[in-house]
Formats: structure tokens, sequence, C-alpha cells
């Protein structure tokens, strides 16, 4: 797909006005170097490097797996390269070279492999693929840690030494790291991505974890390593098998490895077909949990429809300061979106009280699901339920939320990103409603470390009572708080819409200051840190 080919189609996908919005900040990138200076800052200087050299950590033999086949000698030399001089001392690479016909390719891993006792080359007859090759690797590597690393890439210096920090220190069955873009050249960095902490729900609907990843040998084994059959988003159904066995992972939040952005790798060749295999492979991890899925790519991201409690009770909690605004709300919503079991309390009430009354109505309640709803909003999606049932049905979800906009079509709230001299703030706030944002997260299903009142479904035996002292919508940060305390998470579904733009509690603009930021550091401390956006970027 040529650069105006793909222009269009995002333009079509995104809107006009986002896309001019990401064009300048692709240009800042390129011509100005934004990231690129910021990378620099970043990368550990020399007296860094030294102590780590001297420093090692105790996490045994590392092995890095790389599958080889008729790879760019330069690119492949920058690679070794990278390898060579990490200052981690205890690790081995794989390198498994699938049958190359290019004979660079070939003297560029003996030669490398001469001078270097740490690189072990196996030359095969017969090329497999990017996951038969892997796996004949990963079965040759020594360490109880395998590294999955692309031919054409490169890894920061310090890479192996923090992964190996890492293991020694917290003993995790896999590790990942940030990552960025290095062009084809290796000239410049570009587009970096800073992930969240382990996210269930964003990992099934993306695969964000990606590079660097090291899994335990063993918990690969478990898990029946790379399947052929999903070569494109391998990577993807591997570590949806992974997290069901296992759920010790630690982040990295570093830019440890770096893609080469070269035209002829797969995901950017092969689109459609990556984007079907890891539609697929969440397809795949939803029936080996004995869950029902169907899971189709719509634009450039897997949409995912899964099971949901089709008899369900909900009761929609309506708050508002006006009983005739809240009878009109639930009226609309009945209207507007259908449910055979649904009822209503009508929660009239201003901020003084909010909370008590919203607590008072989910103890008094028997219905399955609570759906907290201000009054003041308009429900826009006609699968509205089921949309949001599918997440607050499934285990380890304390409350889901739509996507909140105001009549403008700008987003008011996509979950809250925590953190900043802001304490909280709206994701996407005044982003146009189909805009990608940061990373594409704004068009995907994901986790938030919380999620508005405004609008909210939660299983009702899940229901933690909001702390009554809070006057604002920091009441939701506090409460979502105590939720991942105990273990549980928050997920936002673009799936869904709501008109919301007047609510005192969406932490908008002016809105956002109350006299709750005392209470708020009271209980969960200052500054917050936020497990589910990386750094939150739009």
């Amino acid at each position: 797909m040529g650069m105006f080919s793909r222009l269009s189609a995002f333009r079509q996908e995104n809107g006009m006005a986002y896309t001019v919005r990401r064009l300048g900040q692709k240009a800042g990138e390129l011509l100005l170097g934004t990231w690129q200076r910021k990378w620099r800052k970043e990368y550990p200087g020399e007296e860094e490097l030294r102590r780590q050299h001297e420093n090692q950590p105790a996490s045994g033999l590392i092995s890095v797996t790389v599958p080889v086949y008729n790879t760019d000698p330069a690119m492949l030399n920058a690679l070794l390269e990278s390898l060579r001089t990490q200052t981690l001392l205890n690790w081995e690479a794989v390198l498994y070279d699938g049958g190359s016909t290019n004979p660079e390719t070939v003297s560029a891993l003996d030669a490398a492999a001469r001078k270097e006792p740490r690189f072990r080359v196996v030359h095969a007859e017969e090329n497999l693929g990017i996951s038969g090759n892997t796996n004949h690797a990963i079965a040759l590597a020594r360490g109880q840690y395998i590294v999955l690393c692309d031919h054409d890439d490169w890894l920061r210096p310090d890479a192996l030494w923090r992964v190996a920090d890492v293991i020694a220190r917290e003993a995790p069955d896999w590790v990942y790291s940030d990552e960025d873009r290095l062009t084809g050249r290796g000239k410049r960095h570009l587009e970096p991505h800073r992930k969240p902490d382990f996210c269930p729900e964003t990992l099934l609907n993306d695969n964000y974890i990606c590079h660097l990843t090291a899994l335990r040998k063993s918990l690969l084994e478990q898990a029946g390593c790379l399947r052929s059959s999903f070569d494109g988003s391998q990577d993807h159904d591997l570590f949806l098998r992974c997290a069901a066995i296992s759920r010790r992972v630690s982040h990295i939040p570093e830019m440890l490895y770096s893609w080469r952005r070269v035209r002829s790798s797969a995901s950017r060749q092969n689109l459609e077909r990556c984007l079907d295999a890891s539609c697929r492979a969440a397809e795949a991890a939803e029936k080996d949990a004995g869950r029902n899925a169907v899971v189709l790519p719509i634009g450039t991201v897997p949409r995912l429809w899964l099971d949901f409690p089709r008899g369900a009770s909900v009761e929609a909690v309506i708050f508002g300061s006006d009983e005739r605004y809240c009878r009109e709300c639930f009226s609309e919503l009945e209207a507007t979106a259908p449910w055979p079991r649904l009822t209503a309390t009508l929660a009239v009430t201003d901020l003084g009280s909010l909370y008590e009354t919203l607590n008072e109505a989910a103890e008094k309640s028997t219905a399955d699901y609570l759906l907290f709803l201000d009054a003041a909003s308009q429900i826009r999606t006609r699968h509205f339920f089921r949309e949001l049932l599918m997440y607050a049905s499934r285990d380890g979800v304390a409350g889901v939320s739509p996507v909140l906009t105001d009549r403008k079509g700008r987003i008011t709230h996509a979950g809250f990103i925590l953190g900043g001299p802001e304490t909280a703030r709206c994701m996407g706030e005044g982003l146009p409603r189909n805009a990608g944002g940061y990373c594409g997260r704004l068009k995907k299903v994901r986790n938030v470390s919380a999620v508005s009142i405004c609008c909210q479904m939660v299983r009702r035996d899940r229901f933690l009572p909001f702390d009554t002292r809070f006057r604002s919508g920091l009441g939701s940060i506090e409460q979502g708080f105590r939720q991942r305390a105990r273990g549980l998470r928050f997920v936002c579904t673009p799936q869904a819409d709501m008109l919301c733009e007047d609510s005192a509690l969406l932490l908008t603009g002016k809105k956002r200051y109350a006299p709750d930021q005392d209470l708020i550091r009271q209980a969960c401390g200052l500054p917050l840190r936020d497990p589910c956006s990386g750094e939150g970027l739009e």
C-alpha cells in the first residue's frame, strides 16, 4: 500500500481533523526529531553501563532466539552488534537460519559466530517460517528464560541486563519492555510505544506487548510454543496462551527494543494477514477458556463479540437533581437500548449526598448487574447492554464504561488517566470520537485504571461502596484505587456510545478540581501512577 493510499485509509477511519493533527505530530517527529531527542536523554550513560557491567544480576543464563532467513546483512550485523555489546554477560543467542539462499546472510552469520562464542548459529536446510524457525531455536536454547527477537531489529545495550535484573528480583514467568521504531538505515528512532502493565482485556483486543519479551522456557513449553497457523500474529497467539497459564508478568517501562521500520516487514506488507491471524488468536483464546467468541477485522482493529449473560437482570441507578430528568433518562434508555430484565431506581440527589445515595441503592438492589447513569446522559448504542455485559461479566472485572462524547462528537470520557499535576484526567478528552489516539488505543477495548460514575456497569456482587466523603468525580478514582487493590480491573469499550457533556463528575475542563484533592492524597498517596496507560499520551 502506497503512502497516499495509507493516508486516505487513515482519513476515512479517523476523520479529517484528526488526520491533520496526526500529520502535524508526524512532521514534528520526522523533521524536528522530537522523540529522537527524548530517546537520547533516556539512553544510559557510560557510567551507568559501567555500573551494570560490574554488577551482574543472578538470573542464570538468558537465551535470545533469532529466526533468520535471507536477512539484509547490514541489518543482521546491527542486531548482532547490539547483542555483542550488552552489559549483561551471561547470555547466548541461538541464530536459527532457515535455509537462507542469500550467501551474504550466511556469511554474516558465520563471521559473527567466529568472533563471538555466545552466538550459536544453526544452518537448516528448510525454511519453516517465523514460528517454525523460532521453535527450533527455543528447543536448542539452554537458558531458563527465552528472549524472542526478530532478525532485523536492535536492542539497547542494557536491554538484557534490565531483563535479568527483574528476573533476579521478582522471578516472573515473563517480562516485557517498551519499544520504538528504527528507520531502515538505523539513523533515527520514531514512534515510541509506552505500554501499560499487564492488562488482560487490552491484550485480548490488541497485542500491545510485542517486544522485548522474555518468557520462562518451561512456560513456553507448557503453552506449546509458537503455532505456524497464526504466522503474522504468532506472538499475539502465544501471549494469550501464556496469559491463560500464568499472569506473573513484569513490565519494564523503558525503551529497550527497536523495531526496524522497513517496507518488507510482515506488519506493513501483510497487514490483512496479520489482522486476520490476530482475530483468530483471540477467538482461539476464548474457546480454550470455554467461552464462545466471534472476532472479525473492522478497519485496522479486531472487533470482538464475546459471550454475555443474556438472561441477566440489570438495575439502572439513574441519578440527578431533578426527578423529571431521571424519568426521561430511563424512558430514553428503554427506547434506545431495550433489555428484557431492566428495572430502575431514580436517585434524586445532589453532589453533597450523591455517593451515599448510590451506595444505598446498590445495597437494596437484587439485580445481577448495576448500571450507574447520570440523568444528563443519552445512550446512543442499540446493543448497549450487550456491549457492557460482555466485559462486566468477565472474571476480575470491577466495572465497564462506554465512550462518552459531547454534542459535537468530541470525547469527554474514555476512561481515566491517573497522575500528573491534575491527579486524573479523561483519556482522549477533546479528540474526535473516531480518532485512534495514542497507538490507536481509543479504537480498542482496553483496561483503564478507573471509569466515571456518569456511566458504569458493575456486577452487583463485585460492587464496592463509594467513599461518601467525596463531592466530585474523584470519588470514582478513589473507588478504582480500592478495587485494584482487591485484584479487580476496569474496562472501557469504544463499541458503546453515550452523549454526556454537562456532568460535573467528568473531571473535564474547569470541573476537574474540587475540594477532594486532600482526600485523594490521604487515600491513595500522590503522585498517582497509572498502571493501565503507559505514559498516557494521546
